[in-house]
Order: structure tokens, then sequence, then C-alpha cells
């Protein structure tokens, strides 16, 4: 009588073990094969980009502003040798200004023309035109899950390249004003200089064909300014004419960091 209570009492935990081993495997199939196919769809790039024609406009703004700050629209198009590889002919216009800081210097350095010779600012320099050629390089494909339904792929990439550039500087302390006591302009020039820019972004897809892009893109030209010359000379000068005064140096490179967004497209 012991041994059939016993295994009467044994016959329920054993139907529940069966049923847990049939179970739990098929459990962790499904989800071996949901990652499974995650990994498929990754690896297999849901949206392409291998030997497409690439326009990307882009509006920009420069960050850690000193002397200067500057908004830059620029146009890219490029092409996709493969889905990692690929070449970017970017060109564009920048429009720029003397920070609050900039114009601070402008009214201090008018209230001290008892100074002789003084030195121009460095770093005033700013794009006004560009046209660069940038190789770009995208190691990294991926997904991010914004909300549990709405997966969003995006690609990673690292750019760098040169270029061309023309350059503006408004003076900080260069005031012509033909011998009068009152400052007519600050003396405004022009120059053309070779630029270099390297970059980090991100492509994020909307569909086939259409994404967003967001970068940071620090680009590096050369500095240059006026030393040695004196402020009262240069104030008895008419106003728009070439300036004589001082020496015009090298002073390293002006180092701009854009921060870039704008939208991108691929056929």
């Amino acid at each position: 009588m012991r041994r059939r209570s016993f295994n009467r009492t044994l016959l329920p935990i054993l139907a529940i073990l069966l049923g847990g081993s049939v179970v739990v495997p098929e459990t962790a199939r499904a989800q071996e094969s949901d990652e499974i196919i995650e990994r498929i769809v990754v690896r297999n790039r849901k949206y392409s980009v291998w030997n497409t024609v690439e326009i990307a406009p882009t509006l920009g703004v420069s960050l850690v502003n000193r002397m200067t700050q500057q908004l830059n629209l620029q146009l890219g198009v490029g092409f996709n040798f493969s889905e990692e590889w690929g070449l970017d002919v970017r060109g564009g216009w920048t429009f720029g200004d003397l920070t609050s800081v900039g114009k601070t210097a402008q009214q201090h350095r008018q209230s001290q023309l008892a100074v002789e010779l003084v030195d121009e600012f460095q770093d005033l320099w700013r794009l006004k035109w560009h046209a660069m050629l940038m190789p770009r390089w995208s190691p990294i494909y991926g997904k991010l899950n914004l909300l549990t339904e709405i997966p969003v792929h995006f690609q990673a990439y690292l750019t760098a390249g040169g270029g061309l550039a023309g350059l503006e500087a408004e003076s900080v302390v260069y005031c012509q004003a033909g011998g009068a006591d009152s400052c007519d302009g600050f003396v405004v020039e022009e120059r053309q200089s070779f630029l270099v820019a390297a970059g980090l972004g991100f492509r994020f897809f909307v569909a086939q064909g259409l994404g967003l892009r967001i970068e940071l893109m620090d680009v590096m030209y050369p500095d240059e300014r006026r030393t040695g010359f004196d402020m009262r000379a240069a104030r008895a000068e008419p106003a728009g004419t070439p300036p004589g005064e001082g020496t015009v140096t090298a002073s390293g490179l002006t180092n701009v960091l854009f921060l870039n967004v704008g939208a991108t497209v691929n056929f």
C-alpha cells in the first residue's frame, strides 16, 4: 500500500517535469531564432547605399565661439563605392560676425589711442566660402530601438580631407577715419587659403534612399594678423583704402568646430 501511494504522488511531478522539458527548449529556440533574425537584418543592411549617388544639404553652426561666430550652409555631392567607402565633394557659403566679446574689444581698443604700436587679435579670420574633397569611411551599421516598435537604422562614419576657402576678417583694432575723431569703419580684409577638415557623423535612415545626417566637423586654416602698427596713423587713412600700417605675420591655425545637421538622399 505504501509503494502504490508513493507512485501516485510521483506521477504529477513527473508530468510537470516532462512538460517543462518540452516547453523550455521551444521558448529558448524561439528567442534564439529572434536573435538570429535580428543579426541577419543588421548584417545584411535593411537600407543600402552601395553604388548610389548621395546629395546632402546641411546647416551648421560654429561651437566654442570666441572672437567670431559662423553659420555654414553646405551642399555635399558624393558617390558610395561600397557600403563602407564613399567620396564627397562639399561646398558652401558661410555667414559670420564678431561675437559680443569681439565687439567689446573694438570699443575698448578705440579708447586707447595713446598707445603707439599695437597688435591685431588672433583668430579673426572666418570662412566666407569653401570647397572640399572628403573621402568617407562608414565602418559601423546598427539599429536603435527608440520605442519597442520603432527601430531606427543608422550608419556611423569618419571623414577627412581638404580644399580651398575664401576668408574674411573684420579688424578689432585697425580703424580708418580719414583724420576725423570718430571711426568711420574697421578694416575688413579678404584672402584665399587652403583648409583641412575632419569629422565624425551619423546617418539615420528614414526610408530607402532617405535619411538624416548629424555630424561634428573640425575645420582648420592658417591664421595671420597685423602687428606693430600705429593706431593714430591708421586712423589718418581714408575709410575703405588698403591698410598700410603694420606687418602681416602668420599666427598658427584657426580652428573652428561646426555642428552640421541636414538630410541625405541616395539614388
